[in-house]
């Protein structure tokens, strides 16, 4: 194995640790919900997004039409659009890899992504992303192929994917010390419980922190043009 792909499977191994029983869950509640486990498996191979996939399930069990799908799909994963933009200088310089590297960046990638040094990033991105996304599809495969032998005896398994996105908002401040984020998102998530119906709140939340961090960055903004007229 080449010495890259060897650090990035060492890197991978806190994902690994959270990918292997999310996928398993979303193996097993993919099989129970009626779906094959090779439906359930290309998912993870082709699609390869958890909380779509988690929601996904009851769309596809309940035979929803492709608008509704695709729909979902795009309220879902727009935050991907936003974790992009910081990582282009890093992607790799060959097209397939490119596009690759584009369509894998999950949550838990850009987490790691971004906790890297810069010169280390470039070299260790397409890897990195590569091997989580092994973990993930290992994860499907072992779930889809065991979910009737273990899914009446391991309850709420759905509850899976939200305890991995809370170890990872644990370590990611851990790691930068700026609570603002944390702050930014428990308060949007919990104005868009109240004033929106649960259907919507998942939406509503995004939407509210989409609009946090443009204020956000607009003040930066301008606070650093202000700064820079001072110098002048």
């Amino acid at each position: 194995m080449p010495p890259r792909w060897r650090t990035a499977l060492r890197a991978s191994l806190p994902v690994g640790l959270g990918y292997l029983p999310v996928g398993i869950a979303f193996g097993v509640l993919a099989v129970e919900a009626g779906l094959p486990v090779w439906v359930a498996l290309l998912m993870s191979v082709l699609v390869y997004a958890g909380a779509l996939q988690f929601a996904a399930i009851p769309l596809l069990a309940a035979g929803a039409g492709l608008p509704a799908v695709g729909l979902t799909a795009l309220l879902i994963n727009l935050r991907h659009l936003l974790y992009a933009l910081p990582l282009l200088r890093d992607l790799p310089r060959q097209r397939a890899a490119r596009l690759y590297t584009l369509a894998a960046l999950t949550d838990e990638t850009y987490s790691l992504a971004t906790a890297m040094p810069p010169a280390q990033r470039a070299r260790l991105l397409l890897p990195v992303a590569a091997v989580n996304q092994a973990w993930w599809v290992l994860g499907t495969l072992v779930g889809a192929l065991l979910g009737p032998a273990i899914g009446s005896r391991v309850p709420n398994l759905d509850f899976a994917l939200p305890c991995l996105f809370l170890i990872l908002a644990i370590e990611q401040y851990r790691a930068s010390r700026q609570a603002f984020p944390l702050v930014a998102g428990v308060v949007v998530t919990a104005v868009a419980r109240a004033v929106l119906p649960d259907a919507h709140g998942l939406l509503g939340a995004l939407l509210l922190a989409l609009l946090w961090l443009g204020w956000q960055a607009r003040r930066d903004a301008r606070h650093a043009g202000h700064a820079e007229e001072g110098d002048a």
